[in-house]
């Protein structure tokens, strides 16, 4: 686990996921992770879209589940405000004091069946509150996977998003299915994040220095690549709507991927949907699944793969024979490569390590200086040879890229290259050395 600088592009919300009793009866013990893990996948899809403009993954480190006289407590009936305060005290008790334990969370998120405020209402949060001791919390309402938007429309809030078309000009794109359309439409084919949200997001982003370490690794049960596979479209209709919901068989010319309709036995031709279709590999035929609303033959080249780092190479040479050089190691993604939407590996593709660090015999000592010496024989400079000397770049972010001073002329010229490895960033600082361009501290 490391912290990163914040010119890194991932942030990461690692979330504490707990549960209430309700959450827990309905889906059953045995099935209620896998349940909520394909969910908190769903979720993590959502942050991924490229329309958000910025990435974030979200990071699942613990998950608590509640008994009935704790979540009795919690969850206020009608009292949606208390009902938070009483969730994000419940989190607050649940945090790891050391910021370094690998169940430390950064934010909480709340799921529960019972109603907390007024009819409809799905979730409740905090307007901007992330990586706040306190106010980084939601509560929720899980109906079935559609759940999945209010989750990411209500950590929304909490990263500085406000509703699209209240006090902004995103209003017109709650119809095309905006996260944080006031009343949540989002589905499954047709969801993304409002151009607001993400100038909102952007606004706030870099004050949660929360989100800026790595993550560790956490040993979840693998899931299946498309997430329908392990759900049924009658289970799925027994999510959203209730026990004994099951498909609606009054539409039978219908696609069945391109609208989840469901209905009770009671009353079998009061059909009811929420206007999303069911999950990605759910089937629909024999031999058939749903992709992206189409019922469609089961192919695996459909099913979407992550990238996967290669081993390490063996480090390389050293960049410096004294002085304090760097060597690399590398590694690829291509084990396997992404493909179909997969996600890029995270992290770096490579790792430097110093090298001999003695220091060097007093007419070896100025790297920069020989770097620029090394020009005099052959570059010419407005049509003549010059005797060039080292030229510490008044500019921080150009000291690891090279320039050098004409003796005879005092003109400072660029050599159009990046200094080698190893080269002190400045005279003034004997502790920070150029790598790849980019100045890195170190300890000797």
């Amino acid at each position: 686990r490391r912290r990163r600088h914040t010119g890194d592009d991932d942030y990461n919300i690692e979330v504490l996921l707990g549960v209430d009793d309700t959450v827990v009866r309905f889906h059953g013990k045995e099935h209620v992770q896998n349940y909520l893990l394909t969910l908190m996948n769903i979720v993590n899809e959502i942050y991924h879209d490229e329309s958000l403009g910025v990435h974030i993954n979200v990071v699942l480190v613990r998950m608590i589940m509640l008994g009935y006289a704790k979540s009795i407590s919690l969850i206020e009936g009608g009292n949606p405000s208390r009902s938070l305060e009483n969730v994000c005290r419940w989190a607050v008790i649940q945090q790891k004091e050391d910021p370094e334990h690998s169940e430390h969370h950064d934010h909480a998120i709340f799921l529960t069946r019972q109603g907390f405020g007024p009819t409809g209402m799905q979730g409740y949060a905090p307007v901007t509150g992330m990586c706040h001791p306190v106010r980084s919390c939601t509560l929720n309402h899980e109906d079935g996977f559609s759940s999945a938007f209010v989750v990411a429309h209500e950590t929304g809030h909490v990263m500085g998003m406000e509703h699209d078309g209240q006090g902004n000009r995103c209003g017109d794109e709650t119809a095309m299915g905006s996260v944080m359309a006031p009343l949540v439409q989002a589905a499954f084919h047709r969801y993304h994040w409002s151009m607001c949200s993400g100038q909102e997001l952007k606004r706030y982003i870099n004050s949660y220095d929360c989100l800026l370490d790595d993550p560790f690794k956490h040993d979840w049960p693998q899931l299946p690549e498309l997430p329908g596979i392990n759900y049924s479209m009658d289970e799925q209709c027994r999510f959203d709507f209730g026990v004994g919901y099951k498909i609606c068989t009054s539409f039978r010319t219908f696609d069945p991927c391109k609208q989840l309709w469901c209905s009770h036995p009671d009353n079998p031709y009061f059909c009811k949907t929420k206007k999303g279709p069911p999950l990605d590999g759910t089937e629909c035929a024999p031999g058939k699944w749903c992709y992206k609303g189409h019922c469609m033959w089961k192919n695996a080249n459909q099913v979407k793969q992550d990238g996967a780092w290669s081993a390490w190479s063996k480090y390389g040479s050293c960049s410096r024979s004294c002085g304090t050089g760097v060597r690399f190691r590398t590694r690829q993604c291509n084990n396997p490569a992404p493909s179909n939407g997969g996600q890029d590996c995270p992290g770096v593709n490579y790792e430097y390590q110093l090298c001999n660090i003695d220091d060097c015999p007093k007419h070896f000592e100025d790297f920069r200086a020989q770097q620029c010496q090394l020009r005099n024989s052959h570059f010419e400079y407005q049509n003549a040879k010059h005797h060039w000397l080292p030229y510490e770049h008044p500019d921080a972010n150009k000291r690891c890229h090279l320039y050098c001073q004409s003796k005879e002329r005092g003109e400072v010229a660029y050599m159009k290259q990046l200094v080698h490895d190893g080269t002190r960033c400045s005279y003034k600082d004997p502790y920070s050395i150029c790598v790849r361009g980019e100045c890195r501290h170190i300890q000797r």
